[in-house]
């Protein structure tokens, strides 16, 4: 056999072995523990996949992403990838020296964006890959803090907070999300995690970091949409292991990526940002005056030309405003200076393209026109036309609302 031969025999085999150890459903997979030799390892990523909807696709080529992605790691870290989908509930280990593969079917269909069955998943990988940091990657649909009205079958099925889980192994994007209080109480449950990455649209709103401020180091999300595609996860998975972990790094990878061009959607963008979680009590602090003198009395803010991430006529989304951007209009120049050095302490990562594309506002190309006044954080402006779809009396629930003290100006 010739040289060539065995060079191209060697190169399928290498091949085959990296697909085969992707995220699959193997029902004959020997359980098998990688990272498990009674060692507690540097990190443990966890890649929490709610995939019961019509991402699913996408979310197996990222698991496919994330074994080719493997060899760069280092030695004292592990990737625990739990995917949902179609297919089954099932939980996926790697490490740089073993393959990702499938160690265990979850028997039933399991409902992802519950949040006793996140609990039950998250505490099993925190027991059997034990480590001394801990990131988390939450990968799925979202639209911010909005919650999801269960008790109205209509608005159950169009309003997101985080996740889809339509229950019945199909693409549908009807069915169950995950409120984000229910988010914060599982995760203040496990291990403080070095950071929180959202793969999922518009999760970096202000009221969102502030209720898991308690759970990360850092949340690292889009306020707006994110393709489909997601997160980079074979160029990323370096940085997103590193020990200590390096949140401006994981940030400027996955935006670095679009922002070069590349990826699902080569001519759009992406605005990601990481808020630093131990910074928000002072910003709600700063912001608490400033919200209570503009919207004191139920008045309502002028918010014409300020910069918003999603603008629907629809109870799909909420209105998403760029807080930064918001303050710059809204406030004098000497105490917008005063707040926006709190802001960006609060806030050192951020990096926003020109434009990113926008699927859910019928496919179009949506832009940032003020990049040095924006932030890439949203936040909720209460308005009059927002009373009828109940946002104003779901925003009373949020941690957000109570230390901004906005219970006072009677929104």
């Amino acid at each position: 056999m010739s040289t060539k031969n065995v060079h191209l025999i060697y190169i399928i085999l290498l091949l085959t072995g990296l697909l085969a150890g992707a995220c699959r459903d193997d029902e004959d997979v020997e359980p098998r523990l990688p990272g498990m030799s009674g060692d507690t390892l540097s990190q443990t990523l966890i890649v929490y996949m709610a995939a019961e909807n019509n991402l699913h696709g996408h979310m197996r080529t990222d698991s496919l992403e994330i074994a080719w992605g493997l060899d760069s790691i280092g030695d004292d870290c592990r990737v625990v990838v739990f995917m949902d989908d179609q297919k089954s509930s099932r939980l996926c280990v790697g490490t740089r020296k073993e393959p990702l593969q499938t160690v265990k079917t979850y028997e039933g269909n399991l409902c992802s964006t519950d949040g006793q069955t996140m609990a039950d998943v998250l505490r099993e990988i925190v027991r059997l890959y034990p480590a001394r940091n801990y990131a988390l990657a939450l990968c799925s649909h979202g639209s911010g803090w909005l919650f999801d009205d269960l008790a109205s079958a209509s608005q159950s099925g169009s309003r997101r907070s985080f996740g889809v889980d339509n229950g019945y192994r199909s693409s549908s994007t009807s069915g169950r999300r995950m409120n984000i209080p229910v988010l914060a109480s599982v995760l203040s449950g496990c291990p403080h995690f070095d950071y929180i990455l959202f793969d999922a649209c518009f999760m970096q709103s202000v009221e969102v970091a502030y209720e898991l401020r308690h759970t990360a180091d850092y949340i690292i999300a889009s306020p707006a949409e994110i393709p489909a595609s997601g997160a980079p996860y074979t160029q990323m998975l370096r940085t997103m292991c590193s020990v200590p972990s390096d949140a401006a790094a994981v940030t400027a990878s996955y935006a670095d990526y679009y922002h070069s061009g590349y990826g699902y959607f080569t001519y759009g963008g992406a605005e990601l940002t990481a808020v630093r979680t131990d910074q928000l009590e002072r910003l709600a602090q700063a912001t608490a005056p400033l919200m209570n003198r503009l919207l004191a009395g139920r008045r309502e803010i002028d918010v014409t030309g300020v910069q918003h991430y999603c603008l629907l006529p629809s109870a799909r989304y909420t209105a998403a405003y760029d807080l930064k951007n918001l303050f710059y209009h809204a406030l004098d120049s000497a105490t917008y200076a005063s707040w926006v050095r709190v802001f960006d302490e609060a806030v050192p990562v951020q990096l926003l393209s020109p434009s990113w594309f926008s699927a859910a506002q019928q496919g179009i190309m949506l832009h940032v026109d003020d990049i040095p006044h924006c932030g890439g954080v949203s936040i909720y402006v209460p308005s009059e036309l927002h009373q009828s779809r109940g946002w104003n009396d779901d925003y009373h629930q949020l941690e957000w609302y109570r230390a901004t003290g906005m219970s006072s100006t009677d929104w």
